[in-house]
Order: C-alpha cells, then sequence, then structure tokens
C-alpha cells in the first residue's frame, strides 16, 4: 500500500508534513534515485534519501505509536538552544536541558508536540511519536476543550481580585471562555503574598494567547501560566517536574478520539495461525503493553486441542520405538551376568550349571 511521501516522513518524525513539502520543493529529497516532486508516493521498499543521506530504514520500521505527558518547568525550551542563550521571560525554573533532552530516547521515531507553548509557560505538554495524531489533533483543535491556571499579582489578595469577563475580541473574532473564576486553591501549593490564580476553561485549544491577553486586556500582568488539562487527560499534582509518563490505553482512546482516528494496533500484538495454537501462556506473552490478543473461538481452541493431541501422541510412539531396543538389549546383558530375577530361557537337556 503506497501513501505520500511527505506523509510518511512526518509520521516517522523525520520532519513535519510542512517541512517535508519544503524539502521536496527545494530538491532535497530523492526516491529511488530520482529527486522527488510534490505528490510523490512511497512504497514499502523504496529507497529515500534526505540531503544524501538514506532514510529508507527508518521508514520501514514499524512504529509502536505513544503518547507522552510532561509537566513542563517554567522557563524550559520544548527545543534544544545554544548554552549562551538567555531566555527574555522570567526567571526558570529548570534550564540545564531542553524538554527534548529530558525525554526518552526512541528508534525510528521522534518525538511530536501536541500543543506546544511558550518556553515562559508551563504545566501538561503531550508529546507523540505518530505523525498522523498530531496532525490530526491540529485540524480538530478548535473542538478540544483546554484548562489553564494564572497566576497575577493584584493588591489587595483575592479580596480585590476583579471579576472578568468570558468573552474577548481579539484579531477580530470574539472569543468565549467556559469559565474564568478566581481559585481557592493554587497549583503545586503555592502561595504568595498579592499573587493569586485564575482558573481559565475554553472550550478550544487554538487560541492559546487569548488566555494571557484577557489579563492584559483588563491591566493584569501575568506572572505565571500553566497548562493543567488537554481534553480529559490532566496535570496530576503528583508527577514531579521535568519528569514524563506514558498515556495509559483509556488515555490513549480518549486522544485518538478526539483526533477522530481509531488507535493503532501495535504489529507485535498481533495474533497469527502459529501462536494461536499455543494455548494459554502465547494469549498472556506481552500483556503489559496496551492492546490485547483477542480470545480464540470455541472452534479454534477445539482444532488447537486436536492438534495438540495428535502432535503428543507421534511424540509417545516415537519415544517408545526409541527406548525399546535399549530395554531389549538391558534384558539380555542382565541374563547373560545371571543377575536377571525374570523366568530363565529353555536350556538344551543335558545342559549343566
Amino acid at each position: 500500500m503506497s501513501e505520500r511521501l511527505h506523509k510518511i516522513l512526518a509520521q516517522h518524525g523525520i520532519g513535519s508534513r510542512r517541512e517535508a513539502e519544503r524539502w521536496i520543493l527545494e530538491g532535497r529529497i530523492q526516491i529511488n534515485g530520482v529527486t522527488a516532486k510534490t505528490g510523490d508516493r512511497y512504497e514499502v521498499g523504496d529507497r529515500v534519501q534526505l540531503d544524501g543521506r538514506d532514510v529508507g530504514k527508518r521508514l520501514d520500521h514499524v512504529l509502536n505509536a505513544q503518547v507522552l505527558a510532561y509537566h513542563k518547568p517554567q522557563g524550559q525550551p520544548i527545543e534544544r538552544r545554544p548554552a549562551d542563550h538567555q531566555s527574555p521571560d522570567h526567571a526558570p525554573e529548570t534550564v540545564d536541558e531542553s524538554v527534548e533532552e529530558r525525554l526518552p530516547v526512541q528508534r525510528g521515531s521522534r518525538w511530536v508536540a501536541i500543543n506546544p507553548m511558550h518556553p515562559g509557560d508551563s504545566g501538561l505538554l503531550l508529546f507523540t511519536n505518530d505523525g498522523t495524531l498530531s496532525y490530526a489533533l491540529t485540524r480538530q483543535k478548535k473542538k478540544i476543550p483546554t484548562t489553564y491556571m494564572v497566576r497575577v499579582h493584584v493588591r489587595g489578595g483575592v479580596a480585590a481580585a476583579p471579576v472578568l469577563p468570558t468573552t474577548l475580541r481579539l484579531d477580530n473574532e470574539t472569543i468565549e471562555f467556559t469559565e474564568v473564576s478566581v481559585s481557592n486553591t493554587a497549583p503545586e501549593g503555592e502561595s504568595e503574598s498579592g499573587n493569586i490564580w485564575y482558573k481559565v476553561v475554553m472550550p478550544r485549544a487554538d487560541k492559546r494567547a487569548a488566555v494571557r491577553a484577557l489579563f492584559v486586556s483588563h491591566d493584569l500582568t501575568v506572572s505565571r501560566m500553566m497548562q493543567v488539562a488537554f481534553g480529559e487527560i490532566t496535570l496530576t499534582k503528583d508527577m514531579p517536574r521535568a519528569r514524563s509518563v506514558s498515556l495509559k490505553p483509556a488515555q490513549m482512546e480518549h486522544l485518538y478520539g478526539l483526533a477522530q482516528l481509531s488507535v493503532p494496533v501495535n504489529p507485535a500484538l498481533r495474533p497469527t495461525r502459529m501462536n494461536r495454537s499455543r494455548g494459554h501462556g502465547a494469549r498472556h506473552a506481552g500483556s503489559d503493553v496496551s492492546g490485547e490478543i483477542p480470545t480464540l473461538t470455541a472452534k479454534e481452541l477445539s482444532a488447537a486441542g486436536r492438534v495438540r493431541r495428535s502432535a503428543q501422541a507421534m511424540t509417545s510412539t516415537a519415544d517408545q520405538a526409541a527406548v525399546r531396543p535399549v530395554q531389549q538389549r538391558a534384558a539380555l546383558r542382565r541374563g547373560k551376568g545371571g543377575g536377571s530375577n525374570r523366568a530363565s530361557r529353555p536350556r538344551p537337556a543335558g545342559f549343566k550349571r
């Protein structure tokens, strides 16, 4: 089955779809020794080169779709940056490594941010190695609810906190918020004098800048902005900063549901005729990986039982045939030595012991 070349490159994390399209237009990609053109399709086994470097093996590698939830500290950049780069934002919490350097290394693909954020922002950051999922979620962001915690300084504290509207005019568009309210509990147990936290819920994930603009429009300076939810996936308080965890199967299903996609099946877990006949042990192998192997039907179990009993019978017959000559030779030796307790063979007349 063929696939658009720029799409297959993005799925395997070699670049985004836009980057791959640009590379094709710039003549940097060759397929089977010929400079690729827009619209070219890839088939398994094709030789693909990017800037003279062979990437065909990466394209043939079957990916197991994964999604990571990362707790991004404030000031930490997502991509690697020069050591002398200084962020113009707020004082960072952790800048020793970029987010990319903190993520687990994987073969044949790269991590793509689902909800990229400004280095000065923090909170829930999702990554996936499935380019199709990332692209589909980008197209569906207008329908994905998100939640933020925003810290601002207000003289007089919570008692003087202004009530903010749930609508904002931004870039000739009216942005609506589901909720804008003062929060009684600060995230991560923080409580500074004069600083208060607002909870902001949006029915869409494509207007992140509108959250900060809402407070700026009311002369409130945002000192910190945390994303705490993307759809139904939330940032838990027990998740340490600068750490990542893999999403659970139910969370994966939710995320793919938001993208209007079905969760891809890991090919390594697909049952074959060989492992179906192995019974209970084969069905439970790899049970800690998402995606369970289907249960065998009664007809398959019956057929597997007949094959197993037939094999056992053949093995038993062969074993008996191999053992019988050995037993006969041992019996003859015992007879000659006089140590056998079996009935002696008839002896000729006149035989003396």
